[in-house]
């Protein structure tokens, strides 16, 4: 399946929603494994220590998930940062209860996260226990994926959706280029849309590489499914439409 719209929500100990959290979102795509040996993580007798899950996607780039504060305190919220070419960037908090809770505190937290894939594209956002996707989250993400050619894009603002963000080039030959995504059609076609057989990235102003099963469309509700031509497409932002793959 390459759309889902997810609530991950356990009543249990804080590991017991960590160890769902990693399956359901491993499971949502085969390129996305979870690095971290979570029940080792939360056994660590270190009064200290910041409990930090690692996720990889496509050996393009990595996720992690880290406790707000250290294990032996009370929290209510996870960061979520990407990794991008071994660097972190920024983050933004993902709360899980409406009241700060301990680690061996059995109580029912949530997560909501939305994963839009096909063969070439991975989107996913994140958001609060309170929050109904895609109308609000508070981490987004996007890559690209082709033979040594990976991308990926990221935002922790509501007002900036990663898609129309920058993409930074993560294989090894590029490793660090900048690209930016444009839009062809600029204005609105009432309730038709026409779409345009591919999206250009863009360096120093020059198209240098279409995306396969991303599009360019006249504007469109985002966070919206359309089916067009027995074709169902999800528009990411007003402008761009990612391919649900049946």
């Amino acid at each position: 399946m390459s759309y889902i719209n997810k609530s991950v929500s356990i009543n249990g100990t804080e590991k017991d929603f960590i160890k769902a959290f990693a399956n359901e979102l491993t499971s949502a795509d085969n390129r996305i494994t979870c690095e971290t040996d979570i029940d080792a993580e939360f056994a660590n007798e270190d009064s200290s220590h910041i409990i930090t899950i690692i996720f990889d996607v496509s050996n393009c780039y990595k996720i992690k998930l880290i406790r707000a504060v250290a294990i032996n305190r009370a929290t209510s919220q996870y960061n979520i940062q990407t990794v991008i070419n071994n660097v972190d960037k920024s983050s933004a908090g993902l709360l899980f209860l409406g009241a700060t809770k301990f680690v061996t505190d059995i109580a029912t937290r949530t997560f909501n996260f939305m994963l839009i894939s096909n063969d070439n594209t991975v989107v996913m956002l994140f958001s609060d226990h309170n929050q109904s996707l895609p109308n609000a989250y508070k981490y987004n993400l996007m890559s690209y994926h082709e033979q040594n050619f990976n991308i990926v894009a990221y935002s922790n603002s509501i007002n900036t959706i990663a898609s129309k963000s920058e993409f930074i080039r993560t294989d090894e030959k590029h490793k660090g280029e900048i690209y930016k995504t444009t839009n062809r059609l600029l204005y609105s076609r009432d309730e038709n849309v026409e779409i345009i057989e591919s999206k250009p990235l863009v360096q120093n102003n020059i198209a240098v590489h279409d995306m396969k099963s991303v599009y360019d469309c006249s504007n469109v509700t985002a966070g919206s499914i359309l089916i067009i031509d027995s074709n169902k497409y999800f528009a990411i932002d007003s402008n761009t439409l990612i391919k649900i793959k049946e």
